[in-house]
């Protein structure tokens, strides 16, 4: 992804600049809660109400270790991997997960409603051999009666539904899933993050470790570098655990100091501006801790579906979160 400088930069470019030329160094620009949260996360033991200068001391410790990635790395992705899928729907495609036995999760603007769910499909292990050929896809409907959960593109741009038996297992004992770990301090700025997607509809591909998260927007967002397409919504976004910290959302352009869209000559982007001017700068995806904060707070019903109350409390237990 290309960084183009339009001379006129928002805090958000800023950081963003700051990150892509040091990313090393990036976490010291992050809250001490934050810092605090990742590095008792990697078992720093630190007092109560540790000072900065202590937080700071244990992160260079673990941030100094050597920089190796254990085989089974590997091995722990293809897993992620498997839980992935292309979603088609009556009119767009898109990516989605399991985050349980039973539920997949997506961005609202793929499924955002549970008659479009019931005429989409999920397609598992959409991938290409040594030979190029697609031969071990698993294609399976989804199943909104049972439970579909949505939350708006403007607020935080999920869904949650239900996917029909695999030969009468829960897809996610066939699949494997990716659980929605509600606790923070999973990254920092200047790590990796690494995409499982479906981008423009092809067989799965991969964007893994030069990639970097710019920065932790507000509760609900957090920005990225990383290289996605259309088709790539609703992919998991996760750290080099291989855990789940965001559901990539969009692209982001270039903005000037107003908040407006602007071109490669810094011009205000209208809907004659071609797409060879845009500047996509970066890629926005919503907080895992705020979906599962949001999922919590919900009283399920039968409108949410048959077994919603059931299914979502698995998907919860899954991640750790009850």
């Amino acid at each position: 992804m290309t960084i183009v400088d339009t001379g006129r930069r928002r805090p958000d470019r800023d950081r963003l600049i700051t990150v892509s030329s040091n990313p090393a160094d990036a976490w010291r620009t992050e809250p001490i809660d934050r810092k605090i949260q990742y590095a008792r996360r990697h078992g720093a033991d630190l007092p109560s109400a540790p000072s900065q200068r202590q937080v700071d001391r244990e992160l260079e410790r673990i941030f100094t270790e050597p920089d190796f990635l254990g085989s089974r790395w590997l091995a722990d992705g293809a897993k992620r991997c498997d839980a992935v899928a292309r979603l088609v729907t009556p009119v767009e495609m898109g990516t989605g997960f399991l985050a349980s036995p039973w539920l997949l999760v997506t961005n609202n603007h793929v499924l955002t409603d549970a008659v479009t769910a019931a005429g989409s499909t999920a397609t598992f292990r959409y991938e290409e051999d040594a030979r190029g050929r697609s031969t071990r896809a698993v294609k399976v409907r989804l199943d909104p009666d049972r439970c579909f959960l949505t939350s708006p593109v403007d607020e935080l741009d999920f869904t949650v539904v239900a996917v029909a038996a695999v030969k009468g297992r829960p897809p996610g004992k066939v699949f494997g899933s990716v659980p929605m770990v509600g606790a923070t301090g999973k990254i920092l700025s200047g790590q990796p993050v690494n995409i499982v997607q479906h981008p423009a509809g092809r067989s799965r591909e991969i964007a893994v470790r030069n990639n970097l998260l710019v920065g932790v927007d507000d509760a609900r967002y957090l920005t990225y570098l990383t290289d996605t397409e259309p088709g790539s919504s609703g992919s998991p976004v996760l750290n080099d655990a291989w855990e789940l910290v965001a559901l990539h959302s969009r692209a982001e352009q270039a903005r000037d100091a107003q908040g407006r869209e602007v071109d490669t000559d810094g011009r205000p982007v209208t809907d004659d501006t071609p797409e060879s001017k845009r500047v996509w700068v970066a890629n926005k995806g919503v907080r895992t801790s705020a979906i599962v904060a949001d999922i919590k707070t919900r009283v399920l019903g039968a409108a949410d579906g048959s077994d919603a109350a059931a299914l979502v409390e698995e998907l919860l237990r899954n991640g750790g979160n009850r």
